[in-house]
């Protein structure tokens, strides 16, 4: 099975910038970040990093005090942006949606549209160089002001026509409402911008109701859902998907012990659109195609059902519809090829 999911079409919807480093990337920038940057003092930085097992979303969240003192200048966070889709495209993504919170690569000299305009260059020049798409969706954080995912969401209006194609709400989840931050994603809306927003993470099922009442078109995880059934038979008339991200839900979610407890085949069953993405490349160390794997194996997947998951994830990718059918497409191709 592993051959053929490597070389099947595959659509990525949720994978963080600054959680998909290559780790010899990591190695090279830490040697030259200047100390302003706030890199943390650490014994083992690959730990720090990666660090593996079972956590808290809070404990889990903490690795990115590692990778952001990284991605402080233009040339690091091109080049992130462009190794990101280098790797996807070497196992066959054909779009992905890349995530990163802007106002937290200002540490240096950096204003947020530089910051911006770096990662596009670097998606844009993996465009030229491996044919993968890609669109950048700017991420606010909860825990930060209205202020701050305001002035997130006004970035996202200046470069919509450069390669951004939404926003995101992320960050911890306890004592951190989406609803704090209503007035952001109700500009996002007035002004076009597709919106996704992180809920049901690490726990608080309540959120994904406050995410799903905001608006939003997608989910970010959304793993704690079975434990709001109003909220779960809404999202399933609704049709909004879900972003999953097995490795990191087994990570992070403390019902989920091994890949077979993943709500992912309760939620397809129910008609919710599943998605497949990777959330942090480097933290999980893990790809895509090792995601499609374990779940194929976990739930005895058929063909048929890994290409409803792939058709799931581009048809919930925010583009234009000729440019999802064309995705769709490609996705189709391979699947009747397979069957010929």
């Amino acid at each position: 099975m592993a051959e053929w999911i490597r070389r099947m079409p595959k659509v990525e919807l949720h994978v963080h910038l600054d959680g998909s480093l290559r780790w010899a990337t990591v190695e090279e920038l830490a040697r030259r970040v200047p100390p302003e940057a706030g890199l943390p003092p650490t014994e083992d930085l690959r730990r720090s990093v990666v660090p593996g097992g079972s956590r808290p979303l809070e404990d889990y969240l903490a690795a990115f005090d590692f990778t952001i003192p990284l991605l402080q200048t233009t040339t690091a966070l091109e080049r992130a942006a462009y190794e990101l889709c280098a790797d996807a495209a070497a196992e066959n993504v054909i779009y992905m949606e890349i995530r990163f919170a802007p106002l937290l690569h200002t540490r240096l000299e950096l204003k947020p549209r530089d910051v911006v305009a770096s990662v596009l260059a670097g998606m844009r020049r993996a465009h030229e160089e491996f044919g993968i798409e890609s669109g950048l969706i700017l991420t606010a954080l909860k825990q930060a002001s209205t202020e701050q995912s305001i002035e997130t969401v006004q970035l996202a209006a200046q470069f919509r026509n450069e390669g951004v194609v939404g926003i995101d709400l992320a960050g911890p989840e306890r004592l951190f409402p989406p609803l704090k931050h209503r007035k952001a994603v109700e500009f996002a809306h007035d002004a076009g911008i597709h919106v996704t927003i992180h809920a049901g993470e690490g726990c608080c099922p309540e959120q994904i109701k406050e995410a799903v009442d905001l608006g939003a078109e997608r989910i970010g995880h959304g793993v704690y859902l079975l434990q709001a059934p109003r909220t779960e038979r809404r999202v399933a008339e609704l049709g909004i998907p879900l972003e999953m991200c097995p490795t990191s839900n087994l990570q992070i979610a403390d019902f989920i012990s091994t890949y077979r407890d993943h709500p992912i085949q309760r939620y397809d069953g129910l008609g919710i659109p599943v998605t497949l993405s990777t959330d942090n490349r480097l933290m999980s160390e893990i790809d895509l195609t090792h995601e499609y794997e374990v779940v194929a194996k976990a739930f005895k997947l058929t063909r048929d059902d890994v290409h409803r998951l792939v058709t799931n994830a581009a048809r919930a990718a925010f583009l234009p519809e000729e440019r999802k059918e064309s995705l769709q497409a490609r996705v189709d191709a391979f699947f009747a090829r397979r069957r010929s």
